[in-house]
């Protein structure tokens, strides 16, 4: 057999190509050819999955190789199913011998009783005193029987740049003891551990990241003004215990599943200057009282999901994204317009039955916004469509643009009345109706009409059907194959709007203002033919003043 290509790759280069490689993968590409047989016998990562001791002494052989040959170790990872066994301690030996960067090690039955099952003692202080040492995971340890004395073997590791404690048994003296042994640590996981009353972290010269999940009512205090990234996961039903005040360069801050006051985020913004990104998980009010977010100026990115208490967004003047997930829709509050946003998506879930009251929210949303990419709404349980009092000619110059508009109908409804409320709400370039077959084809016919009667006709018999252009439709998928009465499929419409107004103001009369496209965010400049007694108003202006008059009727 001809030697191949891959075959005359030097030495180094093959074990560079082998260390970017899983251990599994590394070793189908061992019957390439006895080189590279050769170099996974030498390959720097090991992944051990211990489920009985049948494999103990395939291990032990393994790493007793290594430790003769002196084959350097970048990665260490194994996890075992049961009671342990005293070879860990020497498999551990070896590793820090041979100079390991990345050590792990845990339960494969993490999460299934494993408090009934003995835990490995692990000999931490031992391995921190390893200067090789860059990041360890530990899952599942038991660190409680470990004297604080012996701390002194390990002094101060300043190699370890990453540490995590998933499901370690510890209390608050031990993790105060790891922090300090650690100081110069980038990031620090804490997630589900038990034997904590509090978690404090101080002292931490190098610390960027924080990642904490706890399990139940712990108070959080973290003084760190390094720190640029935190994530905190904790209980709905418990109030938050989060103290962050000396973080004063923390640039992204994520909260899930945690219960706040109303004043809260309105601290956090104020104290944090450098903040850039805000994500909400299900986060939940303290009271009755639902609160609100509240921007800054060096807010660029915020993220809502499932956070029904939230009723008001402050202005945000430098947003750059903005996603909001949820069931309710919120206040948005703008002294003047986001935009342009490089990045917007708006996801409702509405339950009940619609009203007009729900199109005007929708409606203002999406105005103050300035311009939403995608919007998508879900009526899961909508059947029935109530739209009393409602006034389809009000606000005929102030229907906002979405390029994106997903519509997810589960039942059939009144089609005519839906859509003039949803084509009410806003202007969508693309169209995309996920529904019964009955209702894809109401959609159809009815678009389809306004848009020959729009052609036909200088108005329409709505203010929105006036305004319709054009209708295409791009993909269906409408098979002719047999479906379910209620099976749902996809329509996709691409819709052609007339260019909207701004107002030219004199102090008698209102007249249209050339050709304005607002999502472009750029004003159309053109010579006045008029007296200087003309003003032309700015666009925020007209939102206000909008505002203003519909409040009064």
């Amino acid at each position: 057999m001809g030697t191949t290509r891959i075959d005359m790759l030097p030495d180094c280069v093959t074990h560079i190509v082998l260390s970017h490689l899983g251990f599994k993968e590394a070793a189908r590409m061992s019957i390439i050819s006895k080189t590279w047989l050769r170099a996974w016998l030498t390959h720097p990562n090991l992944e051990f999955r211990i489920y009985d001791f049948k494999c103990i002494k395939t291990i032990d052989e393994i790493l007793e190789r290594y430790r003769e040959e002196n084959i350097p170790i970048e990665k260490l990872s194994f996890y075992v199913s049961g009671e342990v066994f005293p070879l860990i301690d020497k498999w551990f030996r070896i590793a820090l011998q041979n100079g390991v960067k990345y050590l792990e090690f845990g339960y494969t039955d993490y999460g299934c009783h494993f408090q009934h099952i003995l835990l490995y003692p692990l000999p931490v202080f031992t391995i921190l005193a390893a200067k090789s040492l860059r990041k360890l995971v530990l899952k599942d340890c038991d660190l409680m029987q470990l004297p604080l004395l012996s701390s002194g073997v390990a002094n101060y590791c300043d190699s370890l740049r990453d540490l995590s404690l998933i499901g370690v048994r510890l209390d608050d003296n031990m993790l105060q003891t790891l922090l300090t042994t650690c100081p110069m640590i980038v990031s620090f996981t804490i997630k589900h551990c038990i034997g904590l009353e509090k978690i404090e972290l101080r002292n931490l010269q190098k610390i960027k990241m924080v990642f904490i999940h706890i399990d139940r009512k712990q108070p959080v205090e973290i003084q760190a003004p390094t720190l640029e990234h935190l994530f905190y996961c904790g209980l709905a039903e418990k109030s938050l215990k989060l103290d962050i005040v000396a973080c004063l360069n923390l640039k992204s801050l994520k909260l899930s599943c945690v219960k706040i006051s109303d004043r809260f985020l309105e601290k956090v913004t104020f104290e944090c200057q450098s903040l850039e990104s805000l994500m909400l998980d299900n986060v939940v009010s303290k009271g009755s009282k639902k609160f609100k977010v509240c921007g800054s100026q060096s807010l660029k990115k915020l993220e809502i999901r499932g956070c029904d208490a939230i009723a008001v967004i402050d202005e945000a003047p430098n947003l750059e994204s903005l996603e909001y997930v949820g069931c309710h829709i919120p206040v948005l509050k703008t002294g003047k317009t986001f935009g342009p946003l490089k990045h917007s998506r708006m996801e409702l879930y509405h339950c009940s039955n619609l009203n007009a009251l729900w199109f005007c929210k929708l409606r203002k949303f999406l105005f103050n916004s300035n311009s939403l990419f995608q919007i998508t709404l879900h009526f899961p349980k909508c059947i029935k469509i109530d739209m009393g009092h409602w006034d389809p000619y009000r606000g005929l110059f102030t229907i906002p643009q979405v390029d994106v508009l997903n519509v997810h109908l589960a039942w059939s409804m009144e089609c005519p009345v839906f859509m003039d409320a949803l084509l009410w709400s806003c202007h969508p370039r693309r169209l995309n109706l996920f529904s019964t077959i009955q209702m894809i084809t109401c959609f159809n016919n009815h678009l389809m009409r306004t848009k020959s009667s729009s052609l036909s006709s200088s108005h329409g018999s709505k203010p929105w059907q006036s305004q319709l252009v054009d209708v295409r439709v791009h993909r269906e998928d409408l098979s002719g194959q047999p479906v379910e009465h209620n099976e749902k499929r996809r329509i996709c419409f691409s819709l052609d709007w007339r260019i909207r107004y701004s107002f030219l103001v004199t102090t008698s009369r209102v007249i249209p203002r050339p050709p304005y496209r607002r999502l472009q965010g750029e004003p159309c400049h053109i010579r006045s033919p008029e007296p200087p007694s003309l003003t032309y108003l700015s666009f925020a202006f007209l939102r206000q003043l909008f505002h203003v008059v519909t409040r009064l009727f």
